[in-house]
């Protein structure tokens, strides 16, 4: 059952990083070069004409500014506007950091058959698990605030990398995979 779960293990990770990689998206300065193409046959003046033509939604009112925080630098207002500024980071390097931890534990654990290396693995496992979750959480909230911003000028709480779409498919497949690894782990940590 160890080796079962170590196998698990490895195509939940492969999962994973199979997910991480087609989710990456291409900065903001490839899209706005996608989005106004020029054809090959419209010369410049037809461009300029129809770009003019081309209707702009008016600006969204601004948010209302306390007076004590009229004077915030920028990196102040983005720090503001994060309620935890840098979880999203930290959630990024910890889920696979402490994935790749803990299946040396584990192979530790299957090699040596020594339960030290299993309780261990086990317990970065949840690690893990509980940074993949709040990455979800922290990258989710970050997308629904893309997607309700997209019509409004970035301001200065709106910089920072665009947040990750993953496969719905994929990222089932990854969940499922890591919540039968943990039942797996437990059942060999506890030599059920």
């Amino acid at each position: 059952m160890a080796v079962a779960a170590l196998l698990l293990w490895l195509c939940t990770a492969a999962v994973g990083t199979y997910l991480l990689v087609t989710a990456i998206q291409p900065g903001s300065a490839d899209r706005s070069a996608a989005a106004d193409p020029v054809t090959a046959g419209q010369t410049a003046a037809q461009a300029a004409r129809s770009a003019a033509t081309t209707r702009i939604p008016p600006p969204a009112p601004a948010r209302p500014v306390r007076a004590k925080d009229r004077w915030d630098p920028p990196s102040l207002q983005r720090a503001k506007a994060d309620s935890l500024p840098g979880l999203r980071d930290l959630a990024e390097f910890a889920h696979p950091a402490l994935a790749m931890i803990g299946f040396g534990f584990w192979l530790g654990y299957v090699i040596s058959r020594d339960r030290l290396f299993a309780a261990i693995g086990l317990g970065i496992l949840l690690g893990a698990i509980c940074a993949g979750l709040s990455w979800y959480a922290v990258n989710t909230r970050a997308s629904k605030r893309a997607a309700g911003d997209a019509g409004e000028d970035p301001g200065p709480g709106k910089t920072g990398p665009p947040p990750l779409v993953p496969a719905r498919r994929l990222l089932i497949l990854h969940a499922a995979g890591a919540i039968l690894t943990v039942l797996f782990v437990a059942l060999t940590a506890a030599r059920v």
